[in-house]
């Protein structure tokens, strides 16, 4: 039996990043922003306030597909300005594949980044982890904006176009998401580990002691 995948994912990131571009802009003013950021947690019929704002940016014909574009909108907009901003990303956020194309980060592998930089501890990132893979759509929109708060410490923290695209799909596709998340998590985590025993190795050998 083949395993279903999630058909025009790339469409869908590209039309997620240009959104996300978008939101960051809106953000800049006052208002905007604070009629994006009413809507969070909240279900479609419940954001009254952000349809002036969002209603012709995002793309109509399915309602998990519309509540995905608001419900990240929303979680930019309740940001700082110094973890929604237009800084450029990391040199890891702009890792490539064999073909240079930019490597998507699922909010898995972006909680592990978490843990590495300090944002949030270990413990706690598994946990926030745990409980959102679990959940149907309704509770993953409902507890998305508390994990999302936890890591999302500077502007690259969070895949904002994956997370999004991940939030489209999550009603029909959860159970291949939410192994990605995992995976992600601990294989980032499983890699940075082994990364600083290496560092700590080379730290402690002696001078002109062969590797």
């Amino acid at each position: 039996m083949t395993t279903q995948t999630a058909p025009s994912e790339n469409s869908t990131i590209r039309r997620a990043r240009e959104f996300v571009a978008d939101v960051v802009r809106l953000c800049d003013d006052p208002g905007k922003r604070a009629a994006l950021r009413s809507g969070l947690g909240r279900p479609l019929d419940r954001c009254h306030r952000m349809h002036q704002v969002l209603a012709a940016r995002v793309p109509t014909g399915s309602d998990s597909r519309e509540r995905a574009y608001y419900a990240v909108a929303a979680m930019i907009a309740s940001l700082p300005p110094q973890a929604r901003g237009t800084a450029s990303p990391s040199a890891a956020d702009q890792s490539t594949d064999d073909l240079g194309a930019v490597r998507r980060r699922n909010f898995g592998q972006c909680l592990a980044e978490g843990v590495g930089r300090g944002a949030l501890r270990e413990t706690a990132a598994e946990a926030r982890l745990n409980l959102l893979t679990r959940q149907s759509i309704d509770g993953v929109h409902r507890h998305l904006p508390a994990a999302v708060r936890a890591v999302a410490d500077h502007p690259s923290a969070v895949d904002w176009a994956q997370l999004l695209a991940d939030l489209h799909w999550w009603e029909h596709y959860r159970d291949q998401i939410t192994r990605r998340w995992l995976q992600s998590f601990y294989r980032t985590r499983f890699q940075a580990e082994r990364d600083a025993a290496e560092q700590a190795d080379r730290a402690e050998r002696p001078k002109g002691d062969p590797a």
